[in-house]
């Protein structure tokens, strides 16, 4: 058995390297002796990182030989089908599923976020593409919804959860993660920090500043965690200059067993980026997103976390929310820990969705 992945690999965004690390895990526990070929920018890293075949996605020829090949695409996770970043990628994507289809082969969406689609052409290319395909998992139900309003009405759609959350902390060693923290001198009451650039942030970092400094006067710690590689880090940095009390900064690059395991010593986190929430959920840490892109909005609600619309938002509604966030940490940890269990097998489902179609194919050959 032959399946082949494309998504965002190779480019060290962590949260990209994790859905791939976690949808590779789940594969092989539903589809033990399968071959698995990444479509990735680094082949090389994502072959010896992960024990997989890679191809460079740019590589037309390499990627044709490698869907020729195969018995299945699967298409995700992550968000790739939307145009808010670059139609480019949009069509990049859409691309090779339709070669995909080109050669016969059949195609799973896999735990994708959809959207946003803001441009009708985008919307009908998309739309025109992937009721070609065969399966279609998303991770939450305003992707199940706009994928219906622009007239995907062929293969089923299930609303599963994104695959990180199939991870397991107590089947990982975290110790690289919790070595690191005890060399930076991490410890006690930790709020950790995930921001990344956005148009208009400037007034996010002031309030950010303000809530760091209150917490480390009154006794905790505040550490930036980089989730896409060096992006993040200046992104931090640029909160950190306005910040009085010096924060933790991590200037180096993680993987993904590293960034758990640190995860592992925060009370609380604050976050833009989705797979810092994810991650935060799977290590139990209550969080509050700062929600730049509906899809982090999304997750927050599923995990029963509190968010924070920055589209509509002025620093002092931040400091105020920040501030009955952590005076309300033990409630909100409670909540999301009886939301996890229901994300997790959501999670798990989107091997076992892919398995059970593979299997009937080979029954009905």
């Amino acid at each position: 058995m032959n399946l082949v992945i494309s998504g965002y690999y190779g480019f060290k965004n962590l949260g990209d390297e994790a859905v791939l690390l976690s949808t590779i895990q789940a594969l092989r526990e539903s589809l033990p002796g399968a071959r698995i070929t990444v479509l990735s920018h680094d082949p090389g890293h994502t072959a010896q990182a992960y024990g997989v075949e890679a191809v460079n996605r740019w590589n037309i020829r390499e990627v044709f030989r490698a869907l020729r090949d195969s018995q299945m695409l699967l298409s995700g996770g992550g968000s790739l089908f939307q145009d808010i970043t670059s139609r480019r990628n949009l069509y990049y994507y859409l691309g090779i599923v339709q070669m995909a289809r080109c050669l016969r082969v059949p195609v799973a969406v896999y735990a994708q976020g959809i959207g946003p689609l803001l441009r009708l052409s985008s919307r009908w290319i998309t739309a025109r593409v992937l009721n070609q395909v065969q399966l279609i998992t998303v991770r939450d139900g305003d992707s199940e919804r706009l994928l219906r309003d622009i007239g995907v009405n062929r293969p089923p759609i299930h609303v599963t959860a994104d695959p990180v959350l199939g991870l397991n902390p107590e089947e990982m060693d975290l110790t690289p993660g919790l070595d690191l923290a005890r060399r930076m001198g991490i410890q006690g009451k930790v709020l950790a920090f995930s921001v990344r650039f956005w148009p208009g942030a400037e007034a996010l970092w002031e309030a950010l500043a303000f809530l760091g400094d209150k917490w480390q006067k009154e006794g905790g710690q505040v550490v930036f965690i980089p989730f896409h590689f060096p992006l993040d880090v200046e992104a931090s940095r640029e909160v950190a200059r306005r910040m009085t009390e010096a924060p933790v900064i991590i200037e180096e690059e993680l993987d993904v067993f590293t960034l758990m395991g640190l995860l592992k010593t925060a009370t609380l986190l604050m976050g833009m980026r989705l797979h810092a929430l994810i991650f935060a959920a799977v290590m139990e840490v209550p969080f509050l997103g700062l929600a730049y892109d509906p899809k982090v909005q999304a997750f927050a609600q599923r995990a029963e976390q509190p968010c924070l619309d920055l589209k509509n938002f002025s620093p002092s509604d931040l400091v105020e929310k920040g501030e009955f966030f952590w005076a309300c940490r033990e409630e909100h940890r409670l909540k999301l820990k009886a939301a996890l269990p229901a994300l997790r097998d959501k999670a798990r489902e989107n091997a076992c969705l892919v398995a059970d179609f593979l299997q009937r194919c080979w029954k009905n050959r």
